[in-house]
Order: structure tokens, then C-alpha cells, then sequence
């Protein structure tokens, strides 16, 4: 009787216990209500034909490439404070490798890298605040000073809405690959115009120099390097107009050796006036742009992790030279420091599904050590040397915010009054076929 009765209380026991499992799978927990999970994706690809790429060669240096960006990314939401996000990514390219091309991803052979993988936090309180860990893509303004080039930054991040008008941002992060830190601040005044103050710092104690903001083990040795940047950003405008206007002074010192210090002490500025409307009945822009970098010799305006690069090419002032304030895609003579860009652009919609457009920019030098000829028009705003002028045409189709196809054409013209600084003074040419998918 007592075997009995054991055996029949276990057979309650156990059929109870099966029971509250399968409502426990036929009813989810309550928190899960609160959970989604969101994929992204996004592919890039280009294909295109340079010509003299350098101009420190007497010959023409001339590539053909395919190049390709693919990134995945992953964000899942919890409870509303919680999100946790992931994107994995992939470049690579095909043709010549060489110096032209680098690029500052961890992997440039089509595997896969984490580009960035961080949790936010949300607080929702009567002073609202978000902190971000990990390694994520941090950007202040338009990438003058700070931009995470689709490679991420290892750090921590916090911002907060103090009030209706005033937002502030603080972050400290590093390179993944060296060891460099990089940090800063930024408060955002939401007022007409809408104003931006930060102060953001770069200590470079890697043992080597960035070059256009990549590293490599054949760059200039160095002790270690402290930059200092002040911003300020102004911007406002309406549905109509638009304009930019930012401002940054650079301290700090480069330190090769223990009797070789480079003290820093400059400034840049940028402006850009945008119209938006139509013409002929069709939908129209125009932009205005004006940049510049002070520069005496080596002691010119440059941020190691400004804006430089877009997965698959580098980005900047005009389609084939891509300015950046101290550098540029193609290569110059040395000696040229301070790279400033006077530029306009201009693009319509003959068609509802095509979007074409044209480009001008007028290239200058702030300093250079060589005797490079007149400056031109630049010598209004104190430039010391012209660097010549691209013009850009492209036409694009695209479909919603799903895909886009675009087709660039560009023609460099170098300065004709170099004195033999340049070594050929032949155009540099780019035709290009770009195509995006994003999901």
C-alpha cells in the first residue's frame, strides 16, 4: 500500500510539474512583449578606372578596381532601456593593391570583422540620459574633427537632454589597433541658430604618426603626440535655405624625439549655404562651400580621426580628390600643407527615378615649403599656392530608400604654374559605378 500510494502521489507530482511546463511555453513571460530584434543590412559596391594618381611620378599612375562593402547589423530592443547591437562587416577589394587604397579597416580581404558591438541604456527620468558601451561609431558635426570612418571606436559615450534646449555629449574612447586615446565633450544649444561648443583631445602615445588617417608600420617614428581641438558649430535655416558655418583651433605638440617637438597652433574654418527648391517644375539643390586650413609648414590643422572614409573609397571635397583639410586622396608633391577648397554643386530631377548633377572645386594651399607659383584667386583668403580644380557629373537612379545606382564621372586639372613641383601635368580622370542596397 505504501509503494502504491508513493507511486500515485509522483504521478500527481510529476503531472502537475508537466502541466505548469507547458504553460509556461504556451504562455511567453511578460517581459518578452517587450523584446524585438531589428536586422539591417547594407552593401556597397563600386567599380572604377583612375588615372595619374600620383604627382610625385613623371609617369602616369593609373588602376582599375573593384571594391566592395557589406555590413549586417543587429540591434535587439529591451524593456524600452535596453538595446544591444552588433554589425559585422566585410571590404575588400580587387585589382592593384597598393599604397592608393589602404584603408583603415582591420580587414581588407572580404573577411569578416565587428565594426562595432555596444549596449545602450536609456533613462527615461526627469533628466533623461543615454550611455553607450563598446565599440561604436562616434561623430561630431560633420566629421571636421571627429567621424568613426565605418571602422568604430572602443569607448564610452553619454548624452543627456538637460532641458528642451540644451543637449550634452561626453565620450572617451581608443583605436582599436594602437594606442591612441581619443575624448570630448560637446553641449548643443537648440535656439535659432542651433550652436555647438566642444572641446576634444587626441593623445597619441602608439609610437607611430597616422597618414590619412591610416596606420602603417612604415610611417614616421614618433615619442608620442597630444592634439587639442575648440568647435564651435552654427547652423539653421528653413525649408527652402540652409547654411553651416564651424569654426575649430588646434593646440598641442608632436614630439619625434627629446630634441624634436613640433609645437601646434592653428585654426580651420568651414561654410556651406544650401538652396532647396525647383526649377522647371523639377525638384533642385545647390550648395555653396568654403574651407579652410591655417598651416605654417608642419603646423597645420589636422585631426587624425576626421572624416576620410565612406567602406569602399575615400570621401571628401570633389568625387577624385577628396580634400580633407590636410590631405587628399591623390597624391601631391610634398611640402604642401593647409588644403583649402572653394566648391558649388548643383543637381536637378529631369525624372522622377533619375537625379543628375555637376560639381566645381578650386583647390589651394595654405603653405608650402617649395616654390610652387601663384596662388591665384586662393591669395585672397592668404593661401600660398594653387592645387588645381575638379569638375564632377553624375547621374543616379534610385529606388525609394532601398537602392540606388550612380554613375560618376571626374576630370582633375592640376595647377598649370607649379615650376616643375609637379612631376607631370597631365588631368587625372575617374569614371566610376557605384551601387548601394540597404534593407
Amino acid at each position: 500500500m505504501k509503494k502504491a500510494f508513493l507511486a500515485v502521489f509522483f504521478s500527481m507530482i510529476s503531472g502537475v510539474v508537466f502541466a505548469q511546463g507547458i504553460q509556461n511555453i504556451q504562455e511567453p513571460h511578460p517581459e518578452a512583449a517587450n523584446i524585438s530584434l531589428v536586422v539591417d543590412y547594407d552593401l556597397h559596391f563600386t567599380a572604377a578606372s583612375y588615372s595619374n594618381l600620383d604627382y610625385t611620378l613623371p609617369n602616369k599612375a593609373s588602376d582599375n578596381i573593384f571594391a566592395q562593402y557589406f555590413s549586417l547589423n543587429v540591434i535587439g530592443k529591451f524593456s524600452g532601456n535596453v538595446e544591444m547591437s552588433a554589425k559585422l562587416a566585410s571590404y575588400g577589394s580587387s585589382g592593384k593593391h597598393n599604397g592608393f587604397f589602404l584603408m583603415p579597416y582591420e580587414r581588407n580581404d572580404s573577411s569578416v570583422f565587428l565594426e562595432t558591438a555596444f549596449l545602450t541604456y536609456k533613462n527615461k527620468g526627469a533628466v533623461p540620459f543615454t550611455v553607450y558601451a563598446g565599440k561604436q561609431e562616434i561623430t561630431h558635426g560633420d566629421g571636421l574633427i571627429i567621424d568613426g570612418n565605418n571602422n568604430g571606436l572602443f569607448g564610452v559615450r553619454g548624452t543627456s537632454g538637460v532641458s528642451d534646449y540644451v543637449d550634452l555629449d561626453l565620450f572617451i574612447a581608443k583605436d582599436g589597433t594602437r594606442d591612441v586615446t581619443v575624448l570630448g565633450a560637446s553641449a548643443a544649444i537648440e535656439i535659432f541658430p542651433k550652436i555647438e561648443i566642444g572641446i576634444y583631445q587626441e593623445r597619441n602615445n602608439s609610437g607611430f604618426a597616422y597618414y590619412k588617417g591610416i596606420w602603417s608600420e612604415a610611417n614616421t617614428p614618433i615619442n608620442h603626440e597630444n592634439k587639442t581641438f575648440y568647435d564651435i558649430r552654427m547652423s539653421g535655416g528653413n525649408s527652402k535655405y540652409g547654411y553651416k558655418i564651424e569654426a575649430a583651433k588646434q593646440t598641442g605638440e608632436l614630439v619625434r624625439t627629446s630634441s624634436d617637438t613640433l609645437e601646434y597652433d592653428n585654426f580651420a574654418f568651414a561654410f556651406e549655404g544650401m538652396w532647396k527648391g525647383k526649377i522647371l517644375k523639377r525638384d533642385s539643390n545647390a550648395k555653396l562651400l568654403f574651407s579652410y586650413a591655417n598651416a605654417d609648414g608642419e603646423n597645420s590643422f589636422n585631426s587624425s580621426f576626421s572624416r576620410r572614409y565612406d567602406g569602399v573609397k575615400r570621401v571628401g571635397h570633389g568625387e577624385l580628390f577628396a580634400a580633407n583639410n590636410a590631405d587628399s586622396f591623390l597624391v601631391l608633391p610634398e611640402g604642401y600643407y593647409g588644403i583649402n577648397t572653394v566648391g558649388a554643386a548643383f543637381d536637378i530631377k529631369p525624372f522622377g527615378f533619375l537625379q543628375t548633377g555637376l560639381a566645381f572645386y578650386l583647390y589651394s594651399a595654405s603653405d608650402v615649403g617649395v616654390e610652387a607659383g601663384d596662388a591665384g584667386f586662393a591669395s585672397l583668403y592668404g593661401a600660398k599656392a594653387d592645387l588645381g580644380n575638379e569638375i564632377d557629373f553624375f547621374a543616379g537612379y534610385a529606388y525609394k530608400e532601398y537602392f540606388d545606382v550612380v554613375f560618376n564621372f571626374a576630370v582633375y586639372t592640376p595647377p598649370s604654374n607649379t615650376k616643375d613641383v609637379f612631376q607631370n601635368a597631365d588631368a587625372a580622370y575617374l569614371l566610376q559605378i557605384e551601387v548601394s542596397s540597404k534593407f
